[in-house]
């Protein structure tokens, strides 16, 4: 098994086998980023955080 890392100094930012990239790839082809609504609880807003985050390292969302 191939694994692909991206470092930066002292930091690991992703490290990821080939199926890793094909749940990426699924991931960016079926998601979008989503915003937050003033009625989202905080939970509800962690979660929107944690999905968004996904996005911009597998996808670039935002990155131009």
């Amino acid at each position: 098994m191939t694994f692909t890392c991206a470092a930066a100094g002292f930091f690991v930012f992703a490290c990821s086998a080939p199926e890793i990239q094909a749940d990426a790839a699924r991931f960016c082809q079926t998601a979008a980023p989503i915003t937050y609504s003033a009625k989202d609880t905080p939970e509800t807003r962690r979660q929107i955080r944690v999905h968004n985050a996904k996005g911009v390292a597998a996808c670039g969302w935002g990155k131009r």
